[in-house]
């Protein structure tokens, strides 16, 4: 992923997390749940590249 689609896609995790606090639905948690998975998922990919340790 480059750095582009990272920031989109931390872009539409925020805006849906904000979402679920402002309404607290179900539909908007589970959303965010899925995003944050993703953008965890990159963000292991990179340090396993960089060969860092994981948070």
């Amino acid at each position: 992923m480059d750095a582009k689609s990272f920031f989109m896609l931390v872009r539409e995790m925020r805006t849906v997390q904000k979402e679920y606090f402002r309404l607290r639905s179900h539909e908007a948690l589970t959303k965010s749940m899925e995003l944050e998975r993703k953008v965890d998922t990159e963000i292991h990919r990179v340090e396993d590249i960089l060969g860092l340790d994981s948070l």
